[in-house]
């Protein structure tokens, strides 16, 4: 899956949905966070999105599903063994298992799918979902509630450019390598022009191209020119592969930027 992000001020466009907070899942002794949300396939066969007659509703930005799990794995099984309303632990209230489901712990035979267990360093960190980026990333893989695999990914390849965690190094460097004496006086106007770039498994960015361009043919051809010097950008790695990463960034032509960087 690639995914696009404006780089204006570094944002990436899912940054409007927040980071949000990861059921709990006991393993061979460790308590360990979960990126996945096994209830979720329980909920979605139910009429109401709601546990003891109780409705589901976000709790805040960090908690949407409503609620936050625990797990526990035992002889290749997945099994609930605790929810929690809301996902923060001041005060914390739960939900009664045994009048939902029949029992205090309970088989999830409801699930199919991967439970994504991220482990090590964060590498990156992503203000949406669970779209952060981890050294490891443990998947093990269910099937009506039966671990059938259990793979752990090395995701230590990745690596993060000074050009996209500091913007203001990139347009100094973006700024500073325009030939100046091309652009035509551009009076009180700001022309962007929209370059796309996408990362791969090279530090060099591949597959440059123009994303918008201007009416003013030699901005659009100055733009791809710089972009095309710059000597690195990030990689990244999820499970173990590369996962590309498209950008759209933003060159903005104007007289005041000719003024800050053109060469006297």
């Amino acid at each position: 899956m690639k995914k696009l992000i404006i780089l204006f001020m570094l944002f990436p466009l899912t940054g409007l949905a927040t980071s949000q907070i990861g059921d709990l899942l006991i393993y061979q002794g460790d308590t360990l966070l979960l990126h996945t949300n096994p209830l979720e396939q329980y909920l979605n066969s139910k009429t109401e999105r709601a546990i003891n007659d109780f409705p589901l509703e976000w709790t805040s930005t960090a908690c949407y599903r409503g609620y936050k799990a625990t797990w526990l794995l035992s002889n290749d099984s997945l099994y609930l063994i605790c929810l929690q309303k809301g996902c923060f632990s001041g005060t914390p209230e739960f939900f009664n298992l045994k009048q939902e489901f029949g029992a205090n712990r309970v088989f999830a035979r409801w699930f199919t799918g991967k439970g994504i267990v991220p482990k090590g360093k964060l590498l990156r960190y992503v203000h949406s979902g669970y779209d952060s980026y981890f050294e490891k990333e443990l998947v093990l893989t269910f099937n009506k509630g039966i671990l059938e695999e259990e793979v752990e990914h090395d995701n230590s390849n990745f690596y993060i450019s000074g050009f996209s965690q500091h913007p203001d190094s990139l347009y100094q460097f973006i700024y500073s390598n325009i030939n100046w004496n091309k652009i035509p006086d551009l009076k009180e106007d700001k022309i962007r022009v929209f370059i796309s770039l996408q990362s791969g498994e090279s530090k060099k960015p591949d597959s440059i191209s123009l994303a918008m361009g201007s009416e003013i043919d030699i901005l659009n051809e100055e733009a791809l020119r710089v972009m095309r010097l710059l000597p690195e950008w990030d990689v990244y790695y999820r499970q173990g592969k590369v996962f590309p990463m498209k950008w759209a960034i933003p060159v903005v032509f104007s007289e005041a930027t000719r003024k800050t960087f053109a060469a006297p």
